[in-house]
């Protein structure tokens, strides 16, 4: 009987902490209401000239800017009711005239942070970041093709998840240069709500396509259905599968109409896949120092792929073996970030600039793990294939690794191209051990009568 106890109370405080974050939005507030109404009679009646040009060729209307001027004029209010100074507000009403206090506390406007825009750039910090990740996954595409070769499997994987990353932080950038958040909850104190523009759902879309590339590739290269040399008939259904989801998703999320949408259930369904991406790599960096049990059906045995096959993890150490681990947990910790909220700092960086300014580190360390996973998965299978042609015997066939000949030195991933005959003989002729060499036979000398003879 304790349990249930324990969930109800959990959830009246999960209620109730809901209801002091609904009932802090600024828009809500009498005094931003007032603030609303007095900048759009006095500046936005057809008699007053136009706002700047720069702020209508990024999408600024008179009332857009009411609201910028009206959000930063309450804040300023509250800061001051908090630190001691009462503000008092005349506002006036259907029922009359009543006397608001600020509310005291820094307070979200229409579902976003109040921030100090830069030109015609609503969040300046954040635009920036989202560049910054931009040119961070640009340089590594760049990377992606200096080293690893064509031929790599993986490498397509690889370029499609990458090019994901960079259509999600353009469009991040966009969205965070003129974008607004329209949360159903927040409209019941407007008279105009904001619209929710197509910039917004193309963030989180690309958002989630970024998440979903990442779980294919982390399904594809930790399951081994694709590798650098061959593809698994299961990749095809697994890749499938995520498509499939992610297309339902959008599905449902276009039934709403342009000014509703369900930030819960998005949220969760991202979060579920990038949890996902998430144990699979820690489940690979793990089996390096666990050995994992296998499944026994009839005369088949499932087991957890080796990393690098056919080496064995537990005895073949790896420097890449760490590697997703300690990013996974970086990752959680500046996902962190997303959850404990905070004010704008001197109105310019909230937690979420803060966790795009966290990404950028994080993706340089996850495009030099790929690379350099993708180059050493290769070399071990390579060289696997090598010992085996090695082993062949005189009738035995081996194809050739790949179309582009390459040979295997010095360790693991160590490849270098090798101008080598493309036959497939080639590989079992290599093999074989050098004939004996023969003592040329002494042939007795003729004798001088028979010569003469001869001749």
């Amino acid at each position: 009987l304790r349990l249930p106890r324990v969930r109800l109370g959990a959830l009246c405080i999960l209620l109730a902490a809901l209801g002091l974050v609904y009932a802090s939005a600024g828009d809500r507030n009498p005094t931003y209401q007032h603030c609303l109404r007095g900048c759009g009679l006095t500046y936005c009646d057809p008699s007053q000239p136009p706002i700047a040009a720069y702020l209508r060729a990024f999408g600024w209307s008179c009332e857009d800017d009411c609201k910028y001027q009206c959000a930063h004029s309450f804040t300023d209010k509250s800061v001051q009711a908090r630190d001691g100074s009462s503000v008092l507000v005349v506002q006036s009403n259907q029922a009359g005239i009543d006397v608001t206090r600020a509310d005291g506390s820094f307070c979200t406007v229409y579902g976003k942070w109040p921030f100090y825009r830069l030109g015609p750039i609503q969040e300046p910090f954040s635009v920036l970041m989202s560049l910054g990740n931009l040119y961070v996954n640009l340089r590594g595409l760049s990377e992606l093709r200096r080293r690893v070769r064509p031929e790599n499997k993986l490498r397509k994987w690889l370029e499609m998840a990458g090019w994901a990353q960079v259509n999600t932080w353009i469009w991040s950038a966009v969205f965070h240069t003129r974008g607004e958040q329209s949360i159903d909850r927040f409209h019941a104190a407007t008279d105009t709500p904001p619209r929710q523009t197509i910039e917004e759902r193309l963030d989180y879309f690309s958002a989630t396509i970024t998440v979903a590339f990442s779980l294919i590739y982390a399904i594809l290269r930790v399951l081994h259905l694709q590798t650098p040399l061959s593809t698994s008939r299961l990749a095809f259904p697994a890749v499938a599968l995520v498509a499939f989801l992610v297309l339902s998703h959008f599905t449902y999320l276009l039934s709403f109409p342009l000014g509703r949408f369900p930030y819960g259930y998005h949220t969760a369904f991202v979060v579920c896949l990038g949890m996902a991406h998430n144990l699979l790599w820690i489940a690979w960096s793990l089996s390096f120092r666990i050995a994992y049990p296998t499944l026994t059906l009839g005369s088949r045995t499932i087991a957890f792929p080796n990393p690098y096959p056919p080496h064995d993890p537990r005895t073949t150490p790896s420097l890449n073996a760490m590697t997703p681990l300690s990013l996974v947990i970086l990752t959680i910790l500046a996902m962190s970030l997303e959850v404990f909220d905070f004010h704008p700092i001197f109105r310019v960086a909230d937690a979420h600039s803060l966790w795009h300014l966290a990404t950028i580190p994080l993706a340089v360390g996850w495009w030099a793990f790929f690379c350099q996973d993708a180059l050493d998965f290769e070399g071990s299978l390579m060289n696997a294939r090598f010992v085996a042609g090695a082993n062949l015997g005189d009738d035995e066939k081996m194809p050739l690794a790949s179309p582009s000949p390459i040979r295997v030195t010095a360790g693991m991933g160590d490849l270098q191209s090798v101008r080598t005959p493309n036959t497939p003989a080639f590989a079992q002729l290599a093999a074989m051990p050098p004939p004996p060499r023969r003592t040329p036979r002494s042939s007795p000398r003729p004798s001088p009568g028979r010569s003469e003879r001869e001749d």
